[in-house]
């Protein structure tokens, strides 16, 4: 019977010590993950990784700013094009019966940078690499699809980067 006893003592101190060491086996990474808490120093090992404790971070150089369909009049496409994220290039598709019109605008400034029209059933891809070489500047920004009275249908898509390669 005593040993019974003395089996399951051990039995359960071991699950008790594993049980104390999950926790820090589960968080044993958490320095890798950036908030306000985290007091991990950075530092720039070239333009293109940083550290953060003893992980090597590499930053996106293209992000993903909008992807949306139409099915309506008059839809508007909202997004933010972070500082050093001011290459963009859209890509629209056209599966109506009308010719699309947009306007793309920092509605930040007020600034229209450049209206463009897509016939029907037509894709159309535009960058702002020749028009704006050094890229647009960081804000908010919407784009006004226009199907000139009728529904716009279609989809439309847009990513930001870094540099001009980051979205070619």
């Amino acid at each position: 019977m005593k040993k019974k006893h003395l089996i399951a003592s051990a039995l359960s101190l071991g699950l008790l010590g594993g049980a104390i060491a999950v926790p820090s086996a589960i968080f044993a990474d958490s320095d890798a993950v950036t908030d306000s808490a985290n007091t991990s120093t950075t530092a720039a090992q070239d333009a293109v990784t940083t550290t953060t404790g003893d992980h090597v971070i590499t930053p996106q150089r293209a992000r993903d700013v909008f992807d949306d369909s139409f099915n309506s009049k008059n839809p508007v496409s909202r997004f933010v094009l972070d500082p050093g994220y001011g290459h963009l290039k859209i890509q629209a598709k056209n599966t109506g019966d009308s010719t699309i019109t947009f306007s793309l605008v920092h509605t930040d400034s007020g600034k229209q940078y450049i209206v463009k029209t897509i016939g029907a059933h037509s894709n159309l891809t535009w960058d702002s690499v020749n028009s704006f070489s050094q890229g647009l500047r960081s804000g908010n920004y919407e784009i006004q699809w226009r199907a000139g009275g009728d529904i716009v249908r279609g989809s439309a898509y847009g990513v930001s980067g870094q540099y001009p390669s980051d979205i070619q």
